[in-house]
């Protein structure tokens, strides 16, 4: 079972937002305006750092860094699910490569770390880091087959608990994956479904 705790009063509204009133057609950006976490180059961004992106941290990758995760993408997906399989990897290694700097390395799978006294990642800081990593896997031109939606969220139409997720959008045939990073710990591929798999109440320990 799901469960995306410390719901924050302002982290429901986004969850609103997050609803049916979301479509695809929304630039992911406004949704990270929401936390002042819109990346403005490669090498320095903010990222979450603490549940329901109640704090966020400046991060730099060096050159060396953005080769590691470009070597991810060699050689070149040829076809979608081939890429999602890259991206996912991506993403691990993004985690990795900022987890000592926003002291998120000890980020646990779902909310198991929240009684340790050490940084833990709920979905809706997992879902704003997420679509930040695809952003920047966007602009660096390693995309090919996928585009990046805006974040979605399910339960509070289906009375399922409250999460959330990031969002690729397929360009050829407009098909919409989740990208759910909560499930694993941090440097762990995320689950990438279809994301009405992931609505319907999709959870891989189930």
């Amino acid at each position: 079972m799901t469960i995306c705790r410390w719901i924050q009063p302002a982290a429901i509204s986004v969850s609103i937002l997050l609803s049916s009133c979301a479509t695809s057609h929304q630039q992911p950006e406004r949704y990270l305006s929401l936390y002042a976490a819109v990346p403005e180059s490669y090498s320095q961004f903010v990222i979450c750092n603490q549940v329901s992106c109640d704090e966020t941290t400046s991060v730099h990758l060096t050159e060396n860094d953005w080769q590691s995760v470009q070597r991810v993408f060699q050689p070149p997906a040829t076809d979608s699910e081939s890429e999602r399989t890259q991206i996912a990897q991506a993403i691990a290694r993004l985690e990795q490569l900022v987890g000592d700097q926003a002291g998120t390395f000890d980020d646990q799978p779902r909310n198991r770390g929240s009684f340790r006294g050490t940084r833990q990642l709920d979905c809706v800081a997992e879902a704003t880091n997420t679509t930040i990593y695809l952003i920047l896997m966007k602009e660096k031109g390693l995309l090919h087959w996928h585009s990046v939606g805006y974040p979605k969220h399910r339960g509070l139409v289906s009375l399922q608990f409250p999460h959330n997720t990031a969002v690729l959008i397929e360009k050829d045939s407009n098909r919409l994956f989740a990208v759910d990073s909560y499930f694993h710990a941090n440097g762990e591929p995320p689950e990438i479904v279809p994301l009405a798999s992931w609505v319907d109440g999709y959870d891989p320990g189930t």
